[in-house]
This record gives C-alpha cells, sequence and structure tokens, in this order.
C-alpha cells in the first residue's frame, strides 16, 4: 500500500518532525519506507536518521509505502500523521535564524585602531571575558581499539553501553534547564535509540569489528551522509551523530575520551571550532559569558541551546583559535557581529558607554517580560499562543506569550490506534501548567471527527463532515473517553491556572451536558482524594453561528469564551475556506461578518464576561486594529509572531482603532475597506520630529567620532532606530562628501536612511568644542543632527535642512540655542523657530 505527499514544511522534513513520523512506524510490525522523488532516496520510516538522509525539503513529492501483516492500519496511521498532524510540525525553536553581521567596527573603535574580528550573531547580547579553547567533538580515529572477541561479546557490550547514554540523557531530561534544553535533549535521545543506528552497529561487528571500530565506523558512515545535505538544518544533526557515538565510546572503554571538556573559574569566552550541545551543557553557566565558534550554522542545537540561555553567540569566525589567544580579554559584541581584543582603553572606554546605553534603552524602551500589551491609550490586550505540543509552549513562553490562549488536544488521539491513557493525558497537561509559571493555560477538550478522525472511534462516514458528527456532539456516546480527559484536565489545575473550553457549541443543552459531564469527573477525584482546582473556569467555543444568538443564555452558564474564527467565518458566509472556488468569499473581512463579531463581543461584556480570539484572523498583524476595536480581551496565535503582534499593539490607539473598525463595517466595495484598513495599520513613524529624549545637554565628547556615536546611540535609546551602525555610516557617507559644519559653533550631520523608523532631529550641545571640519575653520560647540526617513516625503529633508542654515545666520537664534538650560526648552524653542510641531 503506498500514498504520496508533497512536504510543506519550511525547513523540510527535519528533526523534529522526522522523529513523530518515526514514533507512529515503529507501532507496526509492517516495513514502512519513505522516498524522495527530487533524490530517489529511500529510508526506513522506523529511523530518524535515515528519514533525514533522504534529504528532503520544502516542495519535494514523497512517497511512502507500506507492506507486512498490518499495512492497513499502517497505511492508515501515516497518512493520517502526514495530513493531519505533520502541517502543525513546522515550529521554529527559538533564536534558530542568524542576525545581520557588521562589516566594518564603529568609527571610534576604527579611529582608535582597534582589531575586530567578524562573524554571524545568532544569540545577542555583550559579553566579556577570558579566551578558553576548546577542541570540537571529533571521534577519535586514531584510537587504538582492543581486539574483537566474539560477536555476541561486542554487540552486548554495544547494547550497554547505547543503555547507559540513553540512561544519561534522560537523567538530563528529568531536570532540563529550559524548555528548549528539553527539545534538544529529545533529539540527541532519539538518535541514541535510533534503529538504523543500531542496525549499522550490527551489521559492523558481524564483519569482525571491535564494539569501538563498529561505533566509530558507524557514526562516520551517518556523519558523511548528513553533511552531503543540501540542508543546512539537516548537517548540522551531523555533530548531534558525533557526539553521541563518543558517548558511546566512552562508556565501551571506560575512559573519558571527552578531551575538549573543561572547568570555568573566573568570565570566560569559550572559542572553539563548534560545539556538541551536551558540551555546552556541561559548561559552567555562571562563568560563561559568550561562545565564538568558527563553523557552526545558525541551525545547530548548541546555538539553539545558547539562544534559549541567554548566551552571547558568534558564529563563522574564520580562525578563531588562532587570532584569540588564551587567557586573553576580549568583548564578544553580539549585538554587531564582532570579537574585540579588551585590552585597548579605546575598547574599554567604548563599551563602558555601550553598557550604559542599553541600561538606558532597557528604561526608556522595557520590553514585558510577562503581562499583556498596552496600546497608546492605555487599552489592555493580552496576546497568547496557540499550542498543541510540549515544542510549541517551549517557544510560546521564549517569546513572551501572556498564556495559552487555545491549547488543542486532539493531536494526542491522532497518532495512534488506541486514545491515550488518564495518565499519559495528565503528564502532558500539568507540564503545560507548570511551563506557564502562573499564566493561564485554556486546555479545549478534544476536537474530533470532521477532518480529524480517529480510528478506535468508529466515527461513520459523511457527506459533509464539518457540518457533521464532531467535537462536543461525539461526548455523550464516547463518555468515558470525555472523562478521562476532564480527570487529567482537573489533575492538572493543581499545578497552575488551568481553564477548560468546549468546542462546537451550538446550543444551550450542550453545555449543560458539558458542565455535569466536569462535575462527574470532579466527583470521581473527590472521592479518591485526588487534589484539584475547585472553580475550575469553564468555556466554550463560538463557531457556531447559532451560538451568537443565545449569549444571553450562554453567559449565564459559563465563565468565558473565545472565538472560533476559521469555522465560526466559513459557516457564517456559508463557504468552505479550503475550495478554491468558494475561499474568496471565505472572508474575514466581509462587513457583515465583522458586524456579527462586534455584536458577539459587545453582549458578551455587557453580561461582564471575558471573551478572546483563537482563530486565524487573530495571527495577521494587518488584522490587528480591528481586533483591538472589537473590544477583545485576549488573542491567541502561533507562538513565532507573538512579539511582532506585541510591539504592534503598543504603537496602536485603541480609540483609533475603534473608529477605524466602524469605518470597515460601514464600506461596501472591498477596494475601500483594504485601503482603510492600509491607513490603520501601526506606524510608528508618526512621532514628533523633535521629542526632549534626542537632546544631550553638556556632552563630555572629545572629537567627532565620539560626538557621532553619542546622538547616533541617543536615537537608539529613545527607539528611533534599531541599526546604529547603518544610521551611523549613512551619515559619516553624507560627511565624505562634505563636512557638514555649517560655522558659527554649529553643525548640522544629516541624512535620508530607512535605519530611522521615525523622521528626527537631534541635538548634541559639548562642554568643550571639538573639531569638525567646518567652513569658517572654527571648532563646533553644538550639533544639531537630521535623520529622514528615505521612503518617506524625499522633500522634507531638505526643507528642514534649508530653515535650519538661515535660522544659523542669525546671532540671536544661535545665542539662546547655546543659552537654553534644559531639553524640554530646547525642543520648545526649535519647533517654534522651524515651524516643527511636537505632536
Amino acid at each position: 500500500m503506498e500514498f504520496a505527499f508533497v512536504c510543506s514544511l519550511s525547513d523540510g522534513l527535519h528533526a523534529r518532525p522526522a522523529s513523530q513520523l518515526a514514533e507512529v512506524a515503529i507501532e507496526f510490525a509492517s516495513d514502512c519506507l519513505l522516498t524522495n522523488l527530487r533524490t530517489g532516496s529511500v529510508a526506513s520510516l522506523k529511523s530518524v536518521l535515515a528519514i533525514l538522509a533522504t534529504d528532503i525539503r520544502q516542495g519535494d513529492r514523497c512517497i511512502v509505502q507500506v507492506r507486512g501483516t498490518d499495512d492497513q492500519a499502517a497505511h492508515a496511521a501515516l497518512l493520517r500523521f502526514v495530513e493531519q498532524v505533520l502541517p502543525t510540525c513546522d515550529v521554529p525553536l527559538a533564536g534558530s535564524h542568524a542576525t545581520t553581521a557588521s562589516t566594518a567596527l564603529p568609527r571610534t573603535l576604527q579611529t582608535a585602531g582597534v582589531k575586530g574580528y567578524f562573524g554571524s550573531p545568532v544569540s545577542r547580547g555583550l559579553g566579556q571575558g577570558k579566551v578558553i579553547p576548546l577542541s570540537g567533538m571529533t571521534l577519535p580515529r586514531d584510537l587504538k581499539a582492543r581486539p574483537a572477541s566474539d560477536p555476541q561479546s561486542e554487540l552486548a557490550q554495544i547494547k550497554r553501553a547505547m543503555a547507559a547514554v540513553r540512561g544519561r540523557i534522560q537523567e538530563k531530561l528529568a531536570h532540563p534547564q529550559s524548555p528548549t534544553e528539553a527539545a534538544v535533549l529529545q533529539a540527541d535521545l532519539a538518535i541514541a535509540s535510533d534503529v538504523s543506528l543500531s542496525q549499522k552497529l550490527a551489521e559492523h561487528v558481524s564483519q569482525g569489528k571491535s564494539a569501538g571500530q563498529a561505533v566509530m565506523e558507524a557514526g562516520e558512515f551517518f556523519i558523511d551522509l548528513l553533511r552531503h545535505s543540501e540542508s543546512e538544518y539537516i548537517r548540522e544533526r551531523a555533530l548531534d551523530i558525533e557526539e553521541i557515538c563518543l558517548h558511546l565510546l566512552q562508556e565501551i572503554y571506560g575512559v573519558d575520551l571527552q578531551t575538549a571538556s573543561i572547568e570555568l573559574h573566573e568570565p570566560s569566552v569559550v572559542v572553539a571550532e563548534t560545539l556538541a550541545p551536551q558540551q555546552l551543557l556541561g559548561l559552567e553557566r555562571q562563568w560563561l559569558k559568550a561562545l565564538v565558534l568558527e563553523h557552526s550554522g545558525a541551525t545547530s542545537h548548541v546555538v539553539i541551546l545558547a539562544r534559549s540561555l541567554g548566551i552571547p553567540t558568534l558564529t563563522g569566525v574564520k580562525n578563531a583559535r588562532g587570532v584569540l589567544l588564551p587567557g586573553q580579554e576580549v568583548v564578544v559584541d553580539a549585538n554587531r557581529g564582532f570579537v574585540v581584543p579588551q585590552s585597548s582603553p579605546a575598547v574599554q572606554k567604548f563599551y563602558a558607554r555601550e553598557q550604559k546605553t542599553l541600561e538606558l534603552r532597557r528604561e526608556f524602551l522595557p520590553v514585558p517580560t510577562t503581562g499583556p500589551a498596552i496600546t497608546t491609550d492605555g487599552k489592555t490586550l493580552e496576546v497568547a499562543a496557540n499550542a498543541s505540543s510540549y515544542e510549541e509552549l517551549a517557544v510560546a513562553f521564549e517569546k513572551d506569550a501572556d498564556g495559552i490562549g487555545l491549547f488543542r488536544t486532539e493531536m494526542a488521539y491522532l497518532q495512534r490506534q488506541r486514545p491515550p491513557s488518564e495518565e499519559e493525558q495528565f503528564a502532558i497537561y500539568a507540564e503545560a501548567a507548570r511551563a506557564a509559571g502562573g499564566r493561564p493555560v485554556i486546555i479545549r477538550t478534544f476536537d474530533l471527527g470532521g477532518d480529524k478522525d480517529a480510528p478506535y472511534l468508529n466515527l461513520p462516514p459523511e457527506d459533509n463532515p464539518f457540518l457533521g458528527y464532531r467535537g462536543v456532539r461525539i461526548y455523550a456516546e464516547h463518555r468515558e473517553l470525555l472523562q478521562a480527559q476532564l480527570r487529567a484536565i482537573l489533575r492538572a489545575s493543581a499545578f497552575g491556572r488551568v481553564q477548560v473550553m468546549a468546542p462546537m457549541i451550538s446550543s444551550l443543552d450542550e453545555v449543560l451536558q458539558f458542565k455535569a459531564a466536569i462535575s462527574e469527573a470532579k466527583h470521581d477525584l473527590s472521592r479518591k482524594g485526588v487534589a484539584f482546582q475547585a472553580n475550575i473556569p469553564i468555556g466554550v467555543m463560538i463557531e457556531v453561528p447559532s451560538a451568537g444568538f443565545i449569549l444571553d443564555q450562554l453567559c449565564a452558564e459559563v465563565d468565558f469564551f473565545s472565538l472560533g474564527t476559521n469555522d465560526l467565518n466559513q459557516y457564517f458566509l456559508a463557504a468552505d475556506r479550503d475550495n478554491p472556488k468558494t475561499a474568496e468569499l471565505s472572508d474575514v473581512l466581509h462587513p457583515g461578518f465583522l458586524r456579527f463579531l462586534k455584536r458577539i463581543v459587545d453582549e458578551i461584556h455587557a453580561a461582564g464576561k471575558w471573551v478572546g480570539m483563537c482563530g486565524e484572523m487573530a495571527a495577521e498583524i494587518r488584522h490587528l486594529p480591528l481586533l483591538i476595536g472589537l473590544g477583545l480581551d485576549e488573542i491567541s496565535l502561533p507562538a513565532p509572531g507573538i512579539s511582532a503582534v506585541k510591539r504592534a499593539v503598543s504603537q496602536l490607539s485603541a480609540a483609533e482603532c475603534e473608529r477605524a473598525l466602524a469605518s470597515v463595517m460601514a464600506r461596501r466595495e472591498k477596494s475601500e475597506i483594504d485601503e482603510l484598513l492600509e491607513r490603520a495599520q501601526p506606524a510608528r513613524s508618526a512621532q514628533p520630529l523633535l521629542s526632549k529624549e534626542l537632546v544631550l545637554l553638556g556632552s563630555q565628547s572629545k572629537d567627532k567620532e565620539e560626538a557621532m556615536q553619542e546622538i547616533v546611540d541617543a536615537f537608539y535609546v529613545a527607539g528611533r532606530t534599531e541599526d546604529r551602525q547603518r544610521l551611523e555610516e549613512a551619515l559619516w557617507s553624507r560627511e565624505a562628501v562634505y563636512a557638514t559644519g555649517l560655522g558659527y559653533g554649529f553643525a548640522a550631520p544629516h541624512c535620508k536612511s530607512d535605519s530611522v523608523i521615525a523622521d528626527s532631529i537631534g541635538v548634541l550641545r559639548l562642554s568643550h568644542a571639538i573639531e569638525w571640519g567646518s567652513v569658517d575653520t572654527k571648532p563646533v560647540s553644538m550639533i544639531i543632527l537630521i535623520a529622514m526617513r528615505e521612503s518617506q516625503n524625499p522633500s522634507r529633508h531638505m526643507k528642514v535642512f534649508s530653515k535650519l542654515a538661515r535660522k544659523l545666520m542669525n546671532e540671536e537664534f544661535r545665542g539662546h540655542l547655546l543659552a537654553v538650560k534644559n531639553a524640554h526648552d530646547m525642543t520648545t524653542y526649535l519647533a517654534q523657530q522651524l515651524e516643527i510641531s511636537l505632536h
């Protein structure tokens, strides 16, 4: 039996989905094969390493073939996984992408003759300490292996070693320092348990090789296989195999082969060709200040770990171990992308100022670590995450989710031939509650049926399953299945702020039956003396339009609501969103649908109840003005988008969003709606040209380079630029054409660059005049910097510059600027003279 599919995952069929696919295949006796039609590679679906070696990338067409005694069941399970679960596996681990690297040092360091070594910043931050060189993980090919005894004895030795290695990983998994560490260790455990690795080891032993020789040759085989992949992610997995094999050799020979291990006793910067995950986890965290790696990619597990642990990290630093000497004091600037020796006074001064700048930035633009996003006029909106697995939970809280707005539970029911037990579910839900750290976790009871068919339910085939026997409608027939889940959820509520929510509610009777089932589960647990949250909040999904017209009844029975806009929209508009013929009709911006949502939210709030949204509509920043305008209490979306949504919320006015929603609901033409929505988007460029945060009086800068750096840093502190290097280079490029010293002790450096988020004017008044190369050869005491966005209003730049140049001809104007006592008075005076609004 066979079926075909096209890989839709952006990173291809990498380690995490491959391990889940292997778990499904291993349940069956039949041979399960995977073929990548692009390359012709064939692999056993029971081996993660074999799957990785097929090098399946996004868009590759694949064939799954099943042959054996239980082929029908295996075929059905694998097909369900590929159709229903695999598309949900594309959740990136935090920190899997590098940020832009610098190609030059800042001007102040260049002028001082400082030498820098450049790389790609993959985990941001600053780290200072002494260089500690570390050898990479390399299989000891020159190791003299013991002569082979009989094959059975050698194989038994390998099995004992593999069991010991798995045991050590499982011990670390029992107490991970972060969700990301747990995910990386799970990947290592999958390799240490891999079927193909075991088979390759047994093959070498049968050829007369010793246990040690078998490990080295099997390791080299798979390492070579993966390093030929076109996927960077899969090439990076070669290092994980190398580490596992090294641990196996350590167990076999009874000696420590990890010569790369080292103890840290003071602030240290570890410099290595590359590192393996467990090598990093073995270093003392309190002394590890930064990593400098020659070859690790942005998707390597050690980089992902470093990001999760907050360790500043550079990769791709050429010959790092040759140019950075043991014991040398260095600074790793993983914000800009280079490492420099710390001994120079210029470096010490630069980074003393840099530390102050970063502290000021944190004070002026605090990044929320917990709590909701807030609009410019004080409206609070919780931004939560959708999740269905431990990995997604890990990413959610690394991305600063305010909670889990929708924990989908049905995925645990779809990958197997029998339903999950109460204990299995309790372990999952309790872990979610603990990981949330006091934040709410809304667990939706299983939404099976429709397009999510579990074979053991024996659901009948239906002509229109989306309108059929699904969600809460199957609960009465599968009462014990629901009871097991409800008991697991209630037990997990003892470990955090767990809430329970029912899907596909269309009538009051369904709510009453659901509440009765919860009461039954509570009674059962109470009788057994099991702890749970007595008053667990109960909510329902609004997915069926009829629920929107009985809200008075529902509000009397439940504590909260969540709008599932995917189904609600297609039911409301009678348009299947997956049908290309009707997809255009399935539009969440339909004025009728928006009016329906507004009515629902207003009625729920009038009853004093809470309402969120967890459908795809909530995941698009473009819709954010409408969601805020609706008055939602919370939105829930895939974790990777949370940071961007929170930033966007902080740039919007709730009052303006309400007006935008009203305007959209009143429009008749789609083009009008799109235009209104575009105008309502968050725009930080609406900031005033002048603000007191950009005025620095009494500067101690000693030269032109320091002065330029100081004022550019002020732009960064105030949130006017995220790319100081680019802004500074734009200013210096203008200076290279002609000096901007206008005479009379004033300079007006200026540029047009989209490195500034908003058109801005900065002021720097110096305590001591500095040389600037002015037209009248006089030193400069005051700098007025003009930075305009290149993509907006091209004439504004020269208008402001020309007006300022004319004003500087006036002695009274110059004298007033030099005499002003504070930043407020400076911005007020300049705004009046240059006819600029401060609002």
